[in-house]
Protein backbone atom coordinates (compact mmCIF):
# COMPACT_ATOMS: atom_id res chain seq x y z
CA UNK A 1 0.00 0.00 0.00
CA UNK A 2 1.20 3.13 -0.93
CA UNK A 3 0.90 6.27 1.14
CA UNK A 4 1.03 9.60 -0.87
CA UNK A 5 1.23 12.91 1.03
CA UNK A 6 0.61 16.04 -0.54
CA UNK A 7 2.14 19.32 0.54
CA UNK A 8 -0.03 22.54 1.16
CA UNK A 9 0.39 24.92 -1.29
CA UNK A 10 1.51 28.51 0.35
CA UNK A 11 -0.02 31.06 -1.06
CA UNK A 12 2.02 34.19 -1.50
CA UNK A 13 1.13 37.06 0.06
CA UNK A 14 -0.39 39.81 -2.34
CA UNK A 15 2.10 42.91 -2.59
CA UNK A 16 1.55 46.19 -0.61
CA UNK A 17 -0.62 48.28 -2.71
CA UNK A 18 -2.83 45.64 -4.92
CA UNK A 19 -4.85 44.50 -1.61
CA UNK A 20 -8.15 44.94 -3.34
CA UNK A 21 -10.64 45.80 -0.34
CA UNK A 22 -12.93 43.48 1.27
CA UNK A 23 -16.46 44.51 0.32
CA UNK A 24 -19.24 43.00 3.28
CA UNK A 25 -22.88 42.72 3.34
CA UNK A 26 -22.79 45.32 6.43
CA UNK A 27 -20.72 47.89 4.24
CA UNK A 28 -23.14 47.58 1.36
CA UNK A 29 -26.14 47.91 3.85
CA UNK A 30 -24.56 51.05 5.43
CA UNK A 31 -23.78 52.73 1.69
CA UNK A 32 -27.43 51.94 0.64
CA UNK A 33 -29.12 53.20 4.14
CA UNK A 34 -27.12 56.68 3.42
CA UNK A 35 -28.07 57.15 0.17
CA UNK A 36 -31.59 59.32 1.10
CA UNK A 37 -29.23 61.59 3.35
CA UNK A 38 -26.74 61.86 0.75
CA UNK A 39 -29.47 62.61 -1.94
CA UNK A 40 -30.94 65.40 0.86
CA UNK A 41 -27.96 67.04 1.53
CA UNK A 42 -26.73 66.94 -2.50
CA UNK A 43 -30.54 68.36 -3.48
CA UNK A 44 -30.71 70.85 -0.74
CA UNK A 45 -27.32 72.03 -0.12
CA UNK A 46 -24.85 70.96 -3.12
CA UNK A 47 -27.27 71.79 -5.71
CA UNK A 48 -28.21 75.33 -3.86
CA UNK A 49 -24.13 76.16 -3.87
CA UNK A 50 -23.61 75.84 -7.53
CA UNK A 51 -26.34 77.57 -8.59
CA UNK A 52 -25.30 80.49 -6.84
CA UNK A 53 -21.78 80.13 -8.58
CA UNK A 54 -24.13 80.17 -11.97
CA UNK A 55 -26.30 82.60 -11.21
CA UNK A 56 -23.37 84.94 -10.01
CA UNK A 57 -22.92 85.56 -13.69
CA UNK A 58 -26.10 86.13 -15.67
CA UNK A 59 -28.41 89.26 -15.03
CA UNK A 60 -31.36 87.72 -13.47
CA UNK A 61 -34.70 89.62 -11.94
CA UNK A 62 -37.06 86.44 -11.23
CA UNK A 63 -39.63 87.69 -14.39
CA UNK A 64 -37.18 87.20 -17.32
CA UNK A 65 -34.59 84.53 -18.43
CA UNK A 66 -31.24 85.21 -16.73
CA UNK A 67 -28.96 87.27 -19.26
CA UNK A 68 -25.24 86.35 -19.26
CA UNK A 69 -23.08 89.30 -17.99
CA UNK A 70 -19.97 87.07 -16.74
CA UNK A 71 -17.88 89.32 -14.12
CA UNK A 72 -20.19 92.25 -14.49
CA UNK A 73 -21.75 91.66 -11.24
CA UNK A 74 -18.87 91.40 -9.55
CA UNK A 75 -17.82 94.95 -11.07
CA UNK A 76 -20.22 96.53 -10.08
CA UNK A 77 -20.12 95.22 -6.20
CA UNK A 78 -16.32 96.94 -6.26
CA UNK A 79 -17.99 100.18 -6.90
CA UNK A 80 -20.98 100.28 -4.99
CA UNK A 81 -20.92 101.83 -2.08
CA UNK A 82 -23.91 100.53 -0.37
CA UNK A 83 -22.09 97.47 -0.46
CA UNK A 84 -19.21 98.66 1.24
CA UNK A 85 -20.88 100.01 4.14
CA UNK A 86 -22.95 96.87 4.61
CA UNK A 87 -19.43 94.28 4.23
CA UNK A 88 -18.15 97.53 6.82
CA UNK A 89 -20.67 97.01 9.14
CA UNK A 90 -20.53 93.16 9.17
CA UNK A 91 -16.80 93.66 10.08
CA UNK A 92 -17.49 95.89 13.02
CA UNK A 93 -20.46 93.48 14.17
CA UNK A 94 -18.54 90.46 13.82
CA UNK A 95 -15.08 92.00 15.75
CA UNK A 96 -17.33 94.12 18.49
CA UNK A 97 -19.44 90.92 19.38
CA UNK A 98 -17.22 87.28 19.20
CA UNK A 99 -14.01 89.33 20.07
CA UNK A 100 -15.42 90.12 23.79
CA UNK A 101 -17.59 86.85 24.13
CA UNK A 102 -14.51 84.69 23.24
CA UNK A 103 -12.31 86.87 26.36
CA UNK A 104 -15.43 86.43 28.41
CA UNK A 105 -15.92 82.73 27.49
CA UNK A 106 -12.27 82.01 28.86
CA UNK A 107 -12.63 83.38 31.73
CA UNK A 108 -15.63 82.31 32.85
CA UNK A 109 -14.52 78.60 31.93
CA UNK A 110 -11.19 79.09 34.40
CA UNK A 111 -13.40 80.41 36.90
CA UNK A 112 -16.14 77.69 36.40
CA UNK A 113 -13.79 75.04 35.96
CA UNK A 114 -12.86 75.17 39.65
CA UNK A 115 -14.98 73.11 42.23
CA UNK A 116 -17.44 75.96 43.57
CA UNK A 117 -21.20 76.06 44.54
CA UNK A 118 -23.88 76.77 41.96
CA UNK A 119 -21.37 75.98 39.24
CA UNK A 120 -23.68 74.12 37.23
CA UNK A 121 -26.54 76.52 37.46
CA UNK A 122 -24.19 78.85 36.57
CA UNK A 123 -23.64 77.20 33.51
CA UNK A 124 -26.79 76.77 32.22
CA UNK A 125 -27.79 80.27 32.63
CA UNK A 126 -25.10 81.40 30.27
CA UNK A 127 -26.15 78.11 27.93
CA UNK A 128 -29.87 79.10 27.62
CA UNK A 129 -29.32 82.02 25.60
CA UNK A 130 -27.58 79.79 23.02
CA UNK A 131 -30.36 76.90 23.07
CA UNK A 132 -32.57 80.08 22.44
CA UNK A 133 -32.99 80.82 18.43
CA UNK A 134 -32.11 84.58 17.43
CA UNK A 135 -35.58 85.54 16.27
CA UNK A 136 -36.78 84.69 20.11
CA UNK A 137 -33.93 86.38 21.30
CA UNK A 138 -34.12 89.85 19.31
CA UNK A 139 -38.08 89.99 20.19
CA UNK A 140 -37.21 89.87 23.67
CA UNK A 141 -34.65 92.43 23.59
CA UNK A 142 -36.57 94.95 21.65
CA UNK A 143 -38.03 95.57 24.95
CA UNK A 144 -35.09 95.62 26.98
CA UNK A 145 -33.84 98.35 24.43
CA UNK A 146 -37.18 100.54 24.32
CA UNK A 147 -36.86 103.60 25.68
CA UNK A 148 -38.35 103.15 28.82
CA UNK A 149 -36.83 99.77 28.78
CA UNK A 150 -34.96 97.79 30.99
CA UNK A 151 -31.44 98.59 30.27
CA UNK A 152 -33.01 102.65 30.22
CA UNK A 153 -34.51 102.14 33.40
CA UNK A 154 -31.96 99.76 35.14
CA UNK A 155 -29.04 102.41 34.51
CA UNK A 156 -30.62 105.81 34.33
CA UNK A 157 -29.76 106.05 30.65
CA UNK A 158 -31.90 108.11 28.08
CA UNK A 159 -30.79 106.37 24.92
CA UNK A 160 -32.90 106.06 21.75
CA UNK A 161 -30.62 101.96 21.33
CA UNK A 162 -32.71 101.06 18.07
CA UNK A 163 -33.20 104.59 16.36
CA UNK A 164 -29.96 105.93 16.33
CA UNK A 165 -27.10 105.56 14.12
CA UNK A 166 -24.50 106.17 17.20
CA UNK A 167 -26.49 103.22 19.24
CA UNK A 168 -28.05 100.29 17.29
CA UNK A 169 -24.77 99.01 16.24
CA UNK A 170 -23.52 98.54 19.68
CA UNK A 171 -27.27 97.64 20.81
CA UNK A 172 -26.72 94.79 18.16
CA UNK A 173 -23.04 93.82 19.81
CA UNK A 174 -24.40 94.04 23.28
CA UNK A 175 -27.26 91.33 22.37
CA UNK A 176 -24.60 89.36 20.58
CA UNK A 177 -22.24 89.02 23.56
CA UNK A 178 -25.02 87.85 26.07
CA UNK A 179 -26.49 85.43 23.21
CA UNK A 180 -22.86 83.98 22.08
CA UNK A 181 -20.71 83.98 24.99
CA UNK A 182 -22.34 80.49 26.43
CA UNK A 183 -21.44 78.70 23.02
CA UNK A 184 -17.74 79.32 23.67
CA UNK A 185 -18.16 78.60 27.16
CA UNK A 186 -19.11 75.10 26.80
CA UNK A 187 -16.23 74.54 24.02
CA UNK A 188 -13.80 76.26 26.92
CA UNK A 189 -15.45 73.85 29.33
CA UNK A 190 -14.70 70.74 27.10
CA UNK A 191 -10.83 71.95 26.60
CA UNK A 192 -10.28 72.84 30.24
CA UNK A 193 -11.77 69.12 31.46
CA UNK A 194 -8.89 67.50 29.44
CA UNK A 195 -6.02 69.76 30.49
CA UNK A 196 -3.85 67.56 32.68
CA UNK A 197 -3.45 68.35 36.48
CA UNK A 198 0.23 66.93 36.85
CA UNK A 199 1.13 70.14 35.28
CA UNK A 200 -0.87 72.62 37.40
CA UNK A 201 0.38 70.42 40.30
CA UNK A 202 4.55 70.40 39.33
CA UNK A 203 3.60 74.65 38.28
CA UNK A 204 2.62 75.03 42.09
CA UNK A 205 5.71 73.41 43.51
CA UNK A 206 7.93 75.63 41.26
CA UNK A 207 5.87 78.52 42.99
CA UNK A 208 3.80 79.76 39.82
CA UNK A 209 0.99 81.80 40.92
CA UNK A 210 -2.68 81.94 39.66
CA UNK A 211 -1.80 84.57 36.50
CA UNK A 212 1.60 82.61 35.57
CA UNK A 213 -0.46 79.07 35.67
CA UNK A 214 -3.12 80.28 33.16
CA UNK A 215 -0.62 82.97 31.09
CA UNK A 216 1.73 80.00 30.12
CA UNK A 217 -0.15 76.99 30.62
CA UNK A 218 -3.78 77.16 30.09
CA UNK A 219 -4.12 79.47 27.63
CA UNK A 220 -1.16 77.67 25.80
CA UNK A 221 -2.80 74.31 25.96
CA UNK A 222 -6.32 75.56 24.76
CA UNK A 223 -4.74 77.06 21.73
CA UNK A 224 -6.63 74.45 19.87
CA UNK A 225 -9.99 75.51 21.31
CA UNK A 226 -8.92 79.31 20.98
CA UNK A 227 -8.46 78.38 16.87
CA UNK A 228 -12.01 76.84 16.50
CA UNK A 229 -13.56 79.53 18.68
CA UNK A 230 -12.19 82.01 16.54
CA UNK A 231 -12.76 80.30 13.07
CA UNK A 232 -16.66 80.37 14.18
CA UNK A 233 -16.62 83.28 15.53
CA UNK A 234 -15.93 84.97 12.54
CA UNK A 235 -18.39 82.87 10.51
CA UNK A 236 -20.88 83.14 12.85
CA UNK A 237 -20.62 87.13 12.67
CA UNK A 238 -20.45 87.59 9.04
CA UNK A 239 -23.37 85.05 8.67
CA UNK A 240 -25.68 87.76 10.56
CA UNK A 241 -28.92 88.43 9.75
CA UNK A 242 -31.88 87.42 12.19
CA UNK A 243 -31.02 90.12 15.02
CA UNK A 244 -30.66 93.09 12.59
CA UNK A 245 -33.87 92.44 10.59
CA UNK A 246 -35.85 91.87 13.58
CA UNK A 247 -34.60 94.89 15.45
CA UNK A 248 -33.45 97.36 13.29
CA UNK A 249 -34.14 95.95 9.73
CA UNK A 250 -30.78 97.43 8.28
CA UNK A 251 -31.64 100.82 8.90
CA UNK A 252 -29.03 103.09 11.65
CA UNK A 253 -25.85 102.07 10.00
CA UNK A 254 -27.08 97.93 10.70
CA UNK A 255 -27.43 96.86 7.12
CA UNK A 256 -24.89 93.70 7.45
CA UNK A 257 -24.24 91.47 4.11
CA UNK A 258 -26.44 89.01 4.85
CA UNK A 259 -29.41 91.29 5.10
CA UNK A 260 -27.85 92.95 2.22
CA UNK A 261 -28.17 89.92 0.41
CA UNK A 262 -31.52 89.47 0.88
CA UNK A 263 -33.23 92.75 0.01
CA UNK A 264 -30.86 92.57 -3.54
CA UNK A 265 -32.45 89.12 -4.33
CA UNK A 266 -36.23 90.03 -2.93
CA UNK A 267 -36.59 93.40 -2.62
CA UNK A 268 -34.92 94.62 -5.88
CA UNK A 269 -35.15 91.23 -7.73
CA UNK A 270 -31.46 91.56 -8.69
CA UNK A 271 -30.78 87.53 -7.95
CA UNK A 272 -27.44 88.03 -10.24
CA UNK A 273 -25.82 90.60 -8.12
CA UNK A 274 -26.81 89.44 -4.81
CA UNK A 275 -25.07 85.90 -5.99
CA UNK A 276 -22.51 87.62 -6.44
CA UNK A 277 -22.18 88.93 -2.98
CA UNK A 278 -22.67 85.13 -2.06
CA UNK A 279 -19.73 83.96 -3.75
CA UNK A 280 -17.52 86.74 -2.97
CA UNK A 281 -18.23 86.48 0.92
CA UNK A 282 -18.02 82.34 0.22
CA UNK A 283 -14.63 83.04 -0.85
CA UNK A 284 -13.54 85.57 2.20
CA UNK A 285 -14.98 83.02 4.94
CA UNK A 286 -12.34 80.50 2.94
CA UNK A 287 -9.55 82.85 3.09
CA UNK A 288 -10.06 84.44 6.58
CA UNK A 289 -10.68 80.68 8.10
CA UNK A 290 -7.14 79.55 6.03
CA UNK A 291 -5.54 82.62 7.39
CA UNK A 292 -6.60 82.14 11.18
CA UNK A 293 -5.28 78.53 11.18
CA UNK A 294 -2.01 79.34 9.82
CA UNK A 295 -1.74 81.52 12.28
CA UNK A 296 -2.12 79.76 14.99
CA UNK A 297 -0.18 77.16 13.16
CA UNK A 298 3.14 79.55 13.61
CA UNK A 299 2.06 80.44 17.00
CA UNK A 300 3.10 76.80 17.44
CA UNK A 301 5.92 76.32 15.80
Amino acid sequence: MTVTTTTPTTRRPSPPGRRRPRVSGRNVLGAMLSMPALALFALFAIYPGLRVFYLSLFDYSLTSPPEFVGLDNFTFLAGDPRFHEALLHSLVYTVGTYLPALALALVLAVALSRRMRGAGWVRLLYFLPVATSWVAISVVWRLVLHPDGLLNQTFGLDVDWLTSSAAATWALVIMGIWKETGFFLILYLAGLSRLPGEVYEAAQMDGAGAWQSFWRITFPLLKPITAICSVMGVIRGLQAFSPQVVLTDGAFGTEVVNLFVYKTAFENARMGRASAVAVFMFLVLIAVTMLQLRAFRREDG
